[in-house]
């Protein structure tokens, strides 16, 4: 989920609460002061008919225009004192020009006469179109509160992801960023707190690459220094070999050191090259042929396929030529091929498919998927130990296709682990 998302969604609820209270608080101030302002009109109707009355002036129709009605009836004095001298009441009333009975607010005013007699005037307005404007005023809040929630939701998020830029900027250059490859870091911001990720970024970046290249050193150093030693070694155990002195089983003793040693020497060899290519010592770019490396190298492993009884076939439905370097392109495709050897069972099959622009190597095999997260680690060798494999093949056609511009990826179909080379 992303950041916006995530914050919308928290950012939904307390606005919901703060916009519905507010709601519902201005729903009822306008309904109190719409009801105030029907009973100010009855106030004023009223006391323009009790003034008439005390003038002893002609009262006007008990029902006008405005459908307001009136009429009064005299009352005791100790009806006077007991009832309040204004009181006001929600009541249904008909009302002749809908001919049908309304709620209507009534107004009740007990005054006294000149004469000393006590009465009781009541004074009625429908509020049928008070309830309508309340329902108005209901519908228009509703749609108020929804069209609010909407704006500031619109314009949190529009000014969150402004003011987030800089910060998805760095998730972008930490998703681009290659070991050994940095790239300067082009994020300029006015936040404090934006800055103080630039340069922690920025740092952790540069000992990152200072590790990087330590390491890179040490295990080129260490495997151009171990070239001599290890071969000078070799060169012993050959001579002490040659020593009729020995017994057989000392001469068996010395065919495993010596096989160690060869190892060792294999081992430092590809080592050394894969510091190399890290090292982008391979400069050197020539127009280079997949299908004819693909074709020198099988007539070199002819052999070796043939002792485990393997079958290779070739697929060629294309032509794939392109600029990179020749030494680069022959370890590519030979360490594909030798990694599908090494893992086939005996009597096992090969397909191998070319066309421009892709090679895939597929070959048959009785265990599972491998860990494609891991599958190009150095020193990886899957589910098992295959003896004449160091794990650092698929490791050099890694390092290879990403300093030639190529994308490596592994699947798994129908039983058989499938390597693709693609530009």
């Amino acid at each position: 989920m992303k950041l916006t998302t995530h914050a919308i969604r928290h950012l939904i609820a307390p606005l919901l609460l703060i916009f519905g209270v507010w709601s519902v608080a201005f729903y009822f101030i306008l309904t109190d002061e719409l009801i105030d302002e029907i009973d100010d009109q009855l106030e004023v109707y009223s006391e323009h008919i009790i003034r008439q009355w005390l003038s002893g002036e002609e009262l006007p129709d008990s029902a006008d225009a405005s459908n307001n009605t009136y009429y009064m009836r005299q009352i005791t004095p100790e009806e006077m004192t007991m009832e309040r001298k204004v009181e006001y009441e929600y009541k249904n009333v008909y009302v002749p020009s809908r001919l049908e009975e309304e709620p209507a607010r009534v107004m009740h005013t007990i005054f006294e006469h000149h004469d000393g007699t006590c009465w009781k005037l009541t004074v009625k307005t429908p509020v049928y179109e008070r309830n309508e404007v309340i329902s108005t005023i209901l519908v228009s809040t509703l749609i108020l509160l929804v069209v609010m929630l909407l704006v500031v939701i619109g314009v949190f998020a529009w000014v969150f992801v402004r003011h987030t830029r800089p910060l998805y900027k760095v998730l972008r250059y930490l998703d681009s960023y290659v070991i050994g490859r940095p790239e300067p870091l082009d994020n300029v911001t006015d936040v404090t707190e934006f800055e103080q990720l630039n340069q922690s970024v920025t740092e952790c970046i540069r000992r990152i690459e200072e590790v990087y290249e330590r390491e890179r050193r040490f295990i080129g150093d260490a495997s151009h220094e171990l070239q001599t030693p290890l071969a000078v070694c070799q060169n012993r155990i050959e001579l002490m070999m040659d020593d009729a002195s020995l017994t057989e089983q000392q001469l068996m003793e010395l065919a495993k050191m010596q096989q160690t040693i060869g190892e060792l020497i294999r081992l430092n060899k590809t080592l050394l090259f894969l510091s190399k290519i890290e090292n982008n010592q391979y400069i050197e770019h020539t127009e280079v042929d997949i299908n004819a490396k693909l074709h020198r190298q099988l007539e070199m492993l002819s052999e070796v396929y043939a002792s485990k009884d393997i079958t290779i076939s070739l697929y060629e439905k294309g032509q794939w030529t392109l600029l990179a370097n020749d030494e680069l392109m022959a370890s590519l495709v030979s360490n594909l091929l030798r990694n599908a050897y090494i893992h086939s069972q005996p009597h096992a099959s090969i397909d191998i498919y070319i066309k421009e622009g892709a090679l895939s190597i597929a070959n048959t095999s009785e265990g599972a998927p491998l860990d494609g997260e891991r599958l190009f680690d150095r020193f990886y060798r899957g589910h098992q130990d295959k003896r004449g494999s160091n794990g650092l093949g698929l490791s050099i056609v890694k390092a290879i296709c990403e300093a030639s511009k190529l994308k490596v990826s592994y699947a798994f179909e129908q039983g058989k682990h499938i390597f693709m080379v693609t530009c």
